[in-house]
């Protein structure tokens, strides 16, 4: 934007009016042709990148990596609601009751979890703080760099 401002006010400002309109149009319908070229190779580009069967071609490896992925995301899932109904079977629980109560049998002291030392409560309090400190700054960057953004748009 503003490429040929200085030149429109400075050196064509003594030449003949209609000498300098068809140097402005010729400009002009350069500039106009490199953007056309631009957009044509954007949307060339956008064709490409949506084009699922040409990624695969291009790229194997990445497909097969994500097919991967996705397999063990849904097969983990999958495990995951299989074993939730497993557990909630009765005979389930009944295994994991006499389970539990021979274990607090064995190792009384096992059973209930004793309460935090002073240093324990220490470090988790300065984790805490620590924790709120670095959220907090992460948050300022995130609004300034986003206030920066929305008046560099205007």
């Amino acid at each position: 934007m503003g490429e040929g401002t200085d030149r429109v006010n400075g050196e064509r400002a003594n030449g003949e009016p209609r000498k300098v309109a068809r140097e402005l149009e010729t400009e002009i319908t350069e500039i106009r042709s490199r953007l056309d070229r631009s957009l044509a190779e954007l949307d060339r580009r956008r064709h490409e990148l949506t084009d699922v069967r040409l990624q695969v071609r291009r790229h194997p490896m990445v497909a097969v990596a994500a097919g991967v992925t996705v397999l063990a995301l849904v097969g983990g899932v999958a495990y995951a609601v299989w074993a939730s109904r497993q557990r909630n079977k009765p005979v389930s629980k009944v295994r994991r009751l006499k389970h539990a109560l021979s274990r607090m049998i064995d190792q009384p002291q096992k059973v209930a979890k004793p309460e935090p030392t002073v240093p324990e409560k220490i470090l988790a309090a300065a984790g805490t703080a620590a924790a709120t400190m670095l959220v907090k700054k992460m948050m300022e960057r995130a609004f300034d760099v986003a206030g920066r953004e929305t008046a560099a748009a205007r």
